[in-house]
């Protein structure tokens, strides 16, 4: 059975340096990302630091609030929501209270597309559904071993390969030519790989291209076009789909994102 979840009101909320969560016991689910400095709550008798990238999961019926004050810097976002199914009720009972976003940035970027269209499409239900499983998805995600950070117990072979599409993956690189300049055989390349790291060569390749385009989109003024060939993509249609799959998100409308302001002081 598929976990259904019913939309409700989200929002980002950016301190001014005064006020508190309030004390409250709510009718339904919340989830919170910790954005910029510390967020201090309670819920129920456990006590709660939460710093940038964490998360907290708050049910109903038990009441929460903040320990502290907001600090002027203090942002995160949040979201209420509310389980149809038994199979939504045991995907979140099986979520912890606190815990770290496995992908953070990924999590943010989904809260960023739910803001933005219950802002510019309040009645689109169906959509915004979608994004709330995004982000319950996200949400519960375990952290992997980075594929490309150091792991002494990878064969040479591998962090040869991991070296050069870290280093050169703007260049036209691809699995035969990654294998051509390790003297191997790019089917034997792409085996010793995935059963490595649990991705293929391709997939990890275009993970880099793909969270270095992310940066491009948010930093610069270059086209999407401009930013597939700078980032080792040679067909901007082929960018736009691996961009897709990547982020749930178009690229225009990955740049397009606005955090949405909302502020919830006592």
């Amino acid at each position: 059975m598929k976990a259904e979840f019913e939309p409700g009101v989200a929002g980002r909320l950016i301190s001014r340096g005064h006020g508190r969560h309030s004390s409250r016991v709510i009718d339904n689910w919340e989830l919170i990302l910790v954005l910029e400095s510390k967020l201090e709550m309670f819920i129920g008798e456990n006590e709660y630091a939460v710093r940038p990238g964490e998360c907290l999961l708050l049910p109903p019926g038990i009441r929460h609030g903040g320990l502290s004050p907001y600090t002027p810097n203090l942002s995160f976002f949040w979201i209420h929501f509310i389980p149809r199914n038994r199979a939504a009720l045991d995907m979140l009972h099986a979520m912890p209270q606190y815990f770290a976003a496995a992908f953070p940035d990924r999590l943010s970027e989904y809260f960023q597309l739910y803001l933005s269209r219950q802002n510019d499409a309040p009645e689109d239900k169906t959509g915004l559904t979608l994004i709330l499983s995004l982000i319950l998805h996200e949400a519960g995600q375990k952290k992997k071993k980075d594929s490309l950070s150091s792991n002494k117990s990878l064969p040479d072979l591998v962090e040869r390969a991991k070296n050069i599409m870290t280093l050169r993956f703007r260049e036209p690189l691809s699995t035969s030519q990654i294998a051509a300049e390790l003297q191997c055989n790019p089917d034997y390349l792409g085996r010793i790989f995935r059963k490595s790291l649990h991705e293929t060569v391709t997939d990890a390749l275009n993970r880099i291209r793909l969270n270095d385009a992310a940066v491009l989109l948010r930093k610069t003024r270059l086209t999407v076009s401009e930013i597939a060939y700078e980032t080792g993509f040679n067909d901007p249609g082929y960018f736009r789909r691996c961009f897709f799959r990547h982020f749930a998100v178009s690229p225009k409308a990955f740049r397009r994102l606005k955090c949405q302001g909302h502020i919830n002081t006592e």
